[in-house]
């Protein structure tokens, strides 16, 4: 049973005792109960949250995502334009679960179909991207996180198509266009670098035209820079990923042409990858939702209303990219209440 906001402040105040709340709101997450999570409002007008987690699988994500936060050095943090939250305290309640509390980031969720493809905050998003992509690879391996090399990285993409295949739910049209990608060894010449591993509309915050927060650091790790632009050639709007990856690539022109080709690749295993998921849980409507995104895919890839997922695919024209474009820093992030959600 989930813990009523009274309580999750009595862990809080607990936990940091230096604190004083007069306010507190139980968050919905989409976790399915996983975690029990709070907005607690001190009396300074600072906000804060509160979160437990719920059963033991959430318990080790929680714990992998503080390894990375630590890993996140203020040195480290420094370098990136955005606010990380910063754990406050913690404390055990009468279950043993450990009760975790943590500075509030401030913006709200990033709504990439209504982004222009030359908007400020594009421009933020890449730089962000970049930033996070520039940071040294030490600050993944000295933490004891994940660390891929390419070759590694593609025998996991490989051997993922086959649990997909042997699902009998993907469309053969779809089988052969990931397994011609994957064949296509031109496409994985890139080197690994630090990602976030989980960029989407939720972890990625704005505000005033630039990302004001990140979100969610457990799968912090040293792998395909192309995996943390999936969100964004996953929106199907092909102007605005290119233009936020021709900006990157003024940042990392090592990376090469193949990365817009294996970010729309990686999108497109992201359906299948919800399929799977559906299937572990046993959820049909989850299970349906896939197979009708597979369908739908299927159908554009034999229109010919979709490229091709070779390296030939040339980014398009440049947009115009302001060359006196400077990267956004921290600025005044704190919003009134009214801004949080």
């Amino acid at each position: 049973m989930a813990k009523s906001p009274l309580i999750l402040a009595a862990l809080a105040k607990a936990a940091v005792p230096h604190l004083n709340f007069h306010e507190v709101k139980s968050l919905s997450t989409s976790t399915s109960g996983a975690f029990d999570t709070a907005l607690l409002t001190a009396t300074s007008g600072e906000h804060y949250l509160i979160r437990i987690a719920n059963n033991q699988t959430a318990g080790i994500e929680q714990e992998v995502e503080l390894q990375a936060l630590r890993a996140l050095s203020p040195v480290v943090r420094e370098k990136l334009p955005f606010k990380i939250t910063n754990l406050l305290g913690q404390i055990k309640d009468e279950n043993g679960n450990n009760a975790l509390v943590f500075e509030f980031v401030y913006g709200n969720p990033t709504d990439l179909s209504q982004l222009g493809a030359d908007s400020p905050l594009a421009q933020s998003i890449a730089w962000a991207i970049s930033a996070i992509h520039s940071l040294d690879s030490a600050i993944v391996d000295d933490a004891h996180l994940a660390s891929f090399e390419t070759d590694q990285i593609l025998q996991t993409r490989v051997a993922e198509l086959d649990r997909f295949a042997a699902t009998g739910k993907v469309p053969a049209v779809l089988l052969s266009r990931w397994e011609q990608a994957l064949e296509d060894l031109s496409l994985f010449k890139f080197r690994p670098v630090v990602t976030h591993g989980a960029l989407n509309g939720e972890t990625v915050l704005s505000l005033d035209n630039s990302v004001s927060g990140v979100l969610s650091w457990g799968s912090l790790k040293v792998s395909d820079p192309a995996e943390d632009f999936s969100w964004i050639a996953g929106t199907g709007n092909h102007a605005l990923t290119e233009y936020i990856i021709n900006l990157y690539l003024k940042f990392h022109p090592q990376a090469g042409d193949g990365l817009r080709v294996r970010a729309t690749l990686y999108s497109e295993l992201e359906i299948a990858r919800w399929l799977m998921h559906g299937l572990a849980k046993k959820d049909e409507e989850i299970i349906a939702d896939a197979v009708s995104m597979l369908l739908v895919l299927a159908e554009d890839v034999s229109s010919g209303a979709v490229g091709r997922l070779t390296v030939s695919q040339k980014l398009a024209d440049p947009f115009l990219i302001d060359e006196n474009f400077v990267a956004p820093g921290f600025g005044d992030t704190k919003k009134s209440d009214s801004d949080l959600f």
